[in-house]
């Protein structure tokens, strides 16, 4: 490994082109320098030879030695023939810093009186800003009011540091780009600390070879173009300490600043496990995976409609607390006609307010005093024809407050198609070539208006026109703009009211179809999917929510992999067919594949047998051979399964519509291995009601629904009375004894280790071991049995089946 070339004169040095900032190179930031080059030099060699331009970024808090750290990893590189330039980010936020402290101050007392919507200013509020105290938790411990002030204004203030409000992310990524592409000059931005120090200069990059970016935002997720991210990490004590040495600024010891600090340090966190390389204070190098997102508790849940075990919550309520079931999950999934809904058995959100037929806030804290947190669901992509935006739309038109809330459709192609006379633009070819479609025909909806005008508006999913005495009723699914700071306001709102509702979890359905640009495929953009996933992140992580995108893709794609590396729980969506691949083989080989993955790459994930939404079989593509699916499919759909039509096209849907236990024959040895195996995988297993009870096909709730009424079968409500006999079950029984080991054992947990034994292919045998405890599950997929051993931290042995 080259070693890094000491420099003989410090002083002259090149430097970041940061207007008036004075650098001051000592032992520490040479010795970080040290630790880094050798590393730097074998990444940086590759990507040269790869695209002979690449662009480095030293990142992190204030007072770790960015400045200096990037002007002598540019002075090694320049001494090692390769030709570099120190830039800094610290000159592209729109204002000033001066400007910028004011509006960050402005951001989060604007966010605080939103807080305070409804009711009367309260008298202390003005005195408490001028004395600029009114970010200070301890003015709250007698102020009650004030907390809810300070949390509105947390969250608004989180939404602006780092992002595109802050930062003109947009110049810096051209910027980048005009450099990967070979740009002779660059058009750089000049920014000192007063209104006269604003300019810009032409430089010469003829010879430059490597960009070195230090800046805080260095691997903000609206940066593009950075090609080895490195973290100089810091605590916030340490980040504090050095902006009180440096006194540049004002008010460092206040509230205020401490909250800008927390919120900032927690964006370098999470951008901690993207980086190359991250280094500490005290110069050891550190592992990107150590700084895993934030996870929820790995014991198992249950996933359920608030009217499955019953007619409402309260019955669900009363399931957990029975005897039989407590103790058997940490969590519960709740899907979403727990809130107002009309249309897809809740899919179609009118507003997140609770259903009060179905749901009380009672309900809710019974769940949470069970011991039980929440999963809920956020439908990022669209909301129902009949939510109040909509309606307020229909009413208004074109003078609706709510106009741009949702695409319409023409502005959208404008300049990209023909109008047709039906009044929609019908989009060039080539524009959507490529596009994908959920239903036959262009996804849009033509909408009257109460003044007899007609506009067309993006609609992906459901739609339905009834006539009512000649006037139109919407029913469906109508898409979101999220180019309109209205929609973000929705979302901020909805997380609001997911964290009042106690939520650990928020599901993310149907994100993959927001991002949307003329010419792209319109499901999954890239990089705008990931952009905006990374801004609604933002967004969960101040209000202490976790968050679960949705999307089902092939192994192949590697999708999984991706939300993995950017931080987020992902669906394990290949154990269910998985599990049927290995139980109708008695063949494991697959399946251990699968689950030393999982361990090996330490992918956070919510694991499943069935689910709601049936079970994915096409996920698997790249994985098992396409005539192993085709073989699951037709067992599935030969055990009475359906298999929906994707308007002609059987073989592009990813799910088979079947309760589980029926997928498996209907026998109850194979459902109680099926459950053993799921809860010995890797991740947090989710647990679908009707599965527990061992329910089978329901065909008649598929005939009742008709057309398009596939799912029904999987999605049968019990009765209270055939809860109570369903928990008499010897097969329901022994899945909750199952349930409440995996819940209780300490050998388990995201934190544990996971080892799968060499066995014969007929037999998986998968250990778990944590905190001084052991699990082992010894399974044999041709006998359809299994044994299972723990041994406690004490020692104790115990057996199970």
């Amino acid at each position: 490994m080259q070693r890094f070339p000491e420099p003989v004169d410090l002083a002259g040095l090149p430097v970041g082109d940061l207007p008036g900032d004075q650098i001051r190179i000592g032992v520490e930031h040479l010795a970080k320098a040290r630790i880094i080059f050798p590393e730097l030099m074998q990444l940086v060699a590759p990507i040269l030879a790869k695209q002979s331009r690449a662009v480095v970024s030293v990142f992190g808090g204030s007072g770790v030695g960015k400045s200096e750290v990037g002007a002598l990893l540019a002075y090694g590189l320049n001494a090692s023939g390769i030709g570099a330039y120190v830039l800094s980010g610290d000159n592209y936020p729109h204002r000033i810093p001066q400007v910028n402290d004011a509006e960050r101050l402005r951001v989060f007392r604007a966010g605080g009186l939103r807080g305070l919507s409804g009711a009367a200013i309260p008298s202390e509020l003005p005195g408490l800003q001028a004395s600029g105290v009114d970010a200070d938790p301890q003015q709250a411990e007698a102020l009650p009011w004030l907390r809810r002030y300070q949390d509105y204004g947390r969250r608004a203030l989180a939404s602006y540091l780092g992002g595109e409000a802050e930062i003109d992310f947009d110049e810096l990524n051209n910027i980048l780009a005009d450099f990967h592409a070979g740009a002779a000059t660059l058009l750089l931005k000049r920014m000192g600390r007063t209104p006269d120090q604003l300019w810009r200069d032409r430089v010469d990059v003829t010879a430059t070879q490597v960009i070195v970016l230090e800046w805080t935002h260095g691997n903000s997720a609206f940066l593009q173009g950075v090609d080895v991210p490195i973290l100089l990490y810091s605590t916030p004590s340490e980040t504090l300490e050095h902006r009180r040495s440096r006194a540049r600024d004002t008010g460092v010891d206040s509230a205020f600043t401490a909250m800008v600090l927390e919120l900032e340090q927690g964006q370098l966190l999470d951008a901690a496990r993207r980086a190359a390389l991250v280094v500490a204070n005290h110069g050891e190098l550190l592992n990107p995976a150590d700084f895993v997102a934030e996870l929820p508790g790995a014991g198992p849940m249950l996933n359920l409609y608030p009217d499955s075990l019953g007619v409402d919550l309260a019955q669900v309520a009363n399931f957990v607390e029975h005897p039989e079931v407590a103790g058997a999950f940490e969590s519960v999934y709740l899907l979403p006609t727990v809130f107002n809904s009309d249309l897809d058995r809740g899919f179609s959100v009118v507003d997140y307010d609770l259903n009060a037929e179905l749901v009380k806030a009672d309900d809710l804290t019974r769940l949470g005093a069970a011991g039980l947190d929440l999963k809920l669901d956020f439908v990022l992509n669209h909301a129902s024809m009949q939510s109040p935006q909509f309606r307020d739309l229909l009413a208004n038109g074109q003078n609706s407050s709510f106009r741009d809330f949702f695409i319409d459709w023409n502005e959208f192609w404008d300049g990209h198609g023909q109008l047709t006379e039906a009044g929609y633009i019908q989009p060039d070819a080539p524009m959507i070539q490529q596009m994908f479609f959920r239903k036959p025909g262009l996804p849009l909806l033509m909408v009257s208006f109460a003044d007899g005008t007609q506009r067309p508006y993006w609609n992906t999913f459901y739609q339905e026109v009834i006539d009512r005495d000649g006037a139109p009723r919407y029913l469906g699914q109508v898409d979101l703009n999220v180019d309109s700071e209205l929609v973000w306001d929705y979302y901020a709102q909805t997380l609001d009211l997911l964290a009042g509702y106690g939520a650990r979890i928020v599901r993310l359905d149907a994100f993959a179809y927001v991002d949307k640009r003329p010419g792209a495929r319109n499901f999954l953009n890239e990089p705008g999917t990931w952009e905006l996933l990374a801004k609604v992140k933002r967004m969960a992580d101040v209000r202490g929510l976790i968050l679960l995108p949705e999307i089902h893709s092939s192994y192949a794609e590697g999708v999984h992999r991706k939300l993995s590396d950017l931080g987020f729980l992902t669906y394990d969506f290949f154990l269910p067919g998985l599990l049927l691949d290995a139980l109708e083989s008695a063949d494991a080989t697959t399946l251990k594949r699968w689950i030393c993955e999982l361990s090996e790459q330490k992918l956070a994930t919510v694991n499943m047998l069935g689910c709601h939404d049936g079970i994915p079989l096409l996920d698997l593509r790249g994985f098992l051979p396409e005539e192993r699916i085709d073989s699951l499919s037709r067992t599935i759909v030969g055990r009475g399964g359906k298999v929906k039509d994707l308007h002609g096209a059987t073989d592009v849907y990813y799910q088979v519509n079947a309760t589980y236990f029926s997928a498996l024959g209907e026998s109850e040895a194979k459902l109680l291995l099926a459950r053993a195996i799921q809860l010995f995988v890797p991740g947090k297993p989710q647990v679908w009601y009707l599965d527990l009870f061992a329910g089978i096909n329901d065909h008649g709730a598929v005939a009742r629904a008709g057309e398009g009424g596939h799912k029904e079968i999987n999605r049968t409500n019990l009765s209270a009375e055939e809860v109570a006999a369903g928990l008499e079950r010897p097969v329901v029984k022994a899945q909750l004894e199952l349930l409440r080991l995996r819940n209780s054992f300490a050998a388990f947990g995201f934190d544990a280790e996971c080892e799968v034994g060499v066995t014969a292919l007929n037999r998986l045998v998968v250990t778990w071991r944590n905190r001084g405890a052991t699990a082992r599950l010894d399974a044999d997929l041709a006998a359809v049995r299994f044994t299972i051993e723990t041994v406690d931290a004490a020692g104790v042995v115990r057996y199970y089946r």
